[in-house]
């Protein structure tokens, strides 16, 4: 069977004549895969009517594919139920938040928590583990396909079925004990929003104007649905097979990327960006490599070069960029590059969108890129294989709670959460060569010796608050804020201050607090003169026992600290009060004794690897620039045999794996 690093795409057999996979296979091989993803959109192909299964066309593909070397994926087709299966238990469709069931010919279009839908789904679940459980050309196994909502982007969506209703009524009902105790909690005396049972909690609508803990809470429980109903799969699956299984998540926040995986084997993950959002991958492979950090993650799903439906969606993609974009999860700690799809699809939905080759058959484009890059990965795959991912000892935390809190109350206006973070927070330092980690509230921190913690709005999440106590307590140094322990766990302000613990910790007093906007105000550091200007919010602090390292010079909070550090014991919490800019966050991690990794430059991804006697670097390309970087590496280029030392020259979206 294949050995990592994977390559290859998601393969759709029953859409084709049973004939045409010889050809297929041959073109494969010419194109350097060894992975294929299959069956994922096949239920009606696998069960055409209740109870009878056809497995041949399934076996033939997969013995095919393994005779060549090439190992499958399978996927569990409870995305999309056939049309026997909708039409004679109806219940089994989602019901949107207008008390619509959509018809058949969706997908995601099923309620996770229908029963009747679960034991359809536990049915060919077990039948395909039965099959392919000790199948040895069966390398992984997929759940679902992109677990998600039906209808997003609304935020608070998720199945309002009957079913569904009983089951939220009974989540309040375990959280709170007591309606008047939700009452309480929720402050439900205002507006006279109070309920007399939880049966009287609605679900949400979009004509309503919705109590923002009320959305927060439905959509803790849309996702804790979906969760559940990946679990359910994989604790059949995991009676059937020791291969690995996933579920190929997408960068939505919707489902709870940690809380899925928790009873996975590791992490799938899915995602489409172009030439300009690169950067954006990164933070997410960043964040998937740190949910289960001693596993590799699978990239399953990237475009080898334009989107598209029914038309094309963002073009072609310049020379170079599915090398850069196939290269960067191997570089980040992935073992796994996936194309959707092999074969364009010559009717339906997704018609258009790019692939290998075209729906006749044909080479496309990015053929000898695809080859090019099998060839890459083959030349370091011992390496890879025999080194893992260097954590620099620093870390940004991300939740995707607070993510979705924000959708709901967003505290400044236009404040989005996850792109900022993005943006704002991992661009600068991925680009300054600080090569952080995504950690979320449930991390073990004790790897960490610097923790980057903005907008957090509230930090009881996981056990969070006691543990970063006692990180910092042994030394751990805490660069905090802005906007974070703001709320409570309903995500109410608290009423004793305008922080949980941070004024404690920190040893300030909150003078005043104002939002950044439309006028944004001016900050100076105490050391060394730097002035820079704060965005998204202002806090005004009046030092109780903390250092003062910023004053604000301008506006309402002027002659109030902006930004201020105290030890706390061996450890030490760095409080800011606003957004700082690029240059700011870089200053604040260089007065805490933080320091990039390396100066290859901003456009360069560069992650060290090491292993027990092997080390080196991946390096990436991003925007398509190129030039001579510098970087603390003297070595060989596993994929053209150069050897460099510390200057190393990028073409545009290139590609080192130099071996020191």
């Amino acid at each position: 069977m294949p050995r990592p690093p994977y390559l290859g795409a998601a393969y759709y057999p029953e859409d084709w004549p049973r004939e045409q996979i010889d050809a297929d296979i041959a073109l494969m091989l010419e194109a350097g895969m060894n992975v294929m993803r299959l069956a994922e959109f096949a239920w009606s192909t696998m069960e055409p009517r209740q109870g009878q299964f056809e497995f041949g066309w399934l076996h033939e593909a997969v013995d095919k594919l393994g005779a060549a070397g090439i190992g499958s994926i399978l996927g569990t087709p409870s995305a999309t139920p056939p049309a026997w299966l909708t039409e004679r238990y109806p219940e089994v469709l989602f019901v949107t938040d207008e008390g619509r069931r959509p018809g058949h010919g969706s997908r995601c279009h099923c309620c996770p928590n229908s029963p009747v839908y679960r034991d359809h789904c536990a049915r060919i679940v077990t039948k395909m583990g039965e099959e392919f459980g000790a199948d040895p050309n069966v390398i992984g196994w997929q759940i679902d396909n992109e677990v998600h909502p039906m209808g997003a982007p609304w935020p608070a969506r998720s199945c309002c079925c009957p079913v569904c209703r009983a089951r939220f009524a009974e989540r309040l009902a375990a959280r709170f004990g007591t309606v008047e105790a939700l009452n309480q909690a929720w402050c439900l005396s205002l507006w006279s929003q109070a309920y007399d049972s939880f049966e009287q909690v609605p679900v949400p609508n979009r004509v309503v104007w919705h109590h923002p803990s009320l959305l927060a809470e439905w959509a803790e429980f849309a996702s804790d649905s979906y969760v559940d109903f990946v679990a359910h799969q994989a604790h059949i699956l995991h009676r059937h097979t020791k291969a690995p299984v996933g579920t190929d998540m997408m960068p939505l926040i919707g489902v709870d990327h940690v809380a899925a995986n928790r009873v996975l084997d590791l992490v799938q993950y899915n995602h489409y960006n172009d030439e300009r959002t690169l950067h954006v991958a990164a933070f997410w492979f960043d964040y998937m490599r740190g949910i289960k950090p001693t596993v590799p993650f699978w990239n399953t799903e990237t475009q080898t070069g334009w989107n598209g439906s029914v038309a094309v969606n963002g073009g072609n993609k310049p020379p170079g960029w599915c090398r850069a974009n196939s290269w960067l999860p191997i570089a980040l700690g992935g073992e796994a590059n996936l194309y959707w799809l092999w074969r364009q699809h010559w009717t339906g939905h997704e018609q258009m969108h790019g692939a290998v080759v075209s729906s006749c058959g044909r080479p496309l484009s990015m053929f000898a890129e695809v080859r090019e890059i099998a060839d890459g990965y083959r030349a370091a795959s011992d390496f890879l294989a025999e080194t893992e991912v260097v954590s620099s000892g620093l870390g940004v935390m991300f939740s995707t709670r607070t993510a979705r809190w924000n959708q709901y109350l967003p505290i400044a206006a236009g404040f989005d959460y996850v792109g900022t973070i993005v943006e704002r927070i991992h661009r600068p330092l991925l680009e300054a060569q600080y090569r952080p980690d995504v950690v979320t509230p449930s991390t073990d921190l004790s790897g960490y010796q610097t923790l980057v913690v903005p907008f957090l709005y509230n930090l009881d999440e996981d056990g969070l608050r006691a543990r970063l106590v006692a990180w910092v307590e042994a030394g751990g140094t805490l660069v905090i804020g802005p906007l974070s322990d703001v709320r409570d766990a309903n995500l109410g302000k608290y009423r004793h201050a305008p922080f949980g613990s941070l004024e404690e910790w920190a040893g300030v007093y909150t003078k005043f607090s104002v939002p950044g906007g439309p006028v944004e105000h001016e900050l100076s550091w105490l050391s060394g003169g730097q002035e820079w200007t704060g965005s998204l919010w202002a806090d005004g602090f009046e030092a109780r026992g903390a250092e003062e390292l910023a004053l604000w010079s301008s506006g309402p909070l002027r002659g109030l600290a902006a930004a201020t550090m105290r030890s706390v014991g061996s450890g030490r919490v760095v409080l800011l009060g606003t957004l700082l800019p690029a240059q700011g966050l870089d200053w604040v991690l260089r007065q805490c004794g933080v320091a990039p990794v390396a100066t290859a430059g901003p456009r360069v991804v560069l992650a060290q690897r090491r292993g027990e006697s092997r080390q080196g670097a991946v390096l990436v390309e991003l925007e398509g620039v190129g030039g001579t970087f510098t970087a603390p590496l003297a070595g060989v280029d596993l994929l053209s045999g150069d050897r460099f030392d510390q200057q190393i020259p990028m073409e545009p979206f290139g590609v080192r794996v130099i071996e020191q």
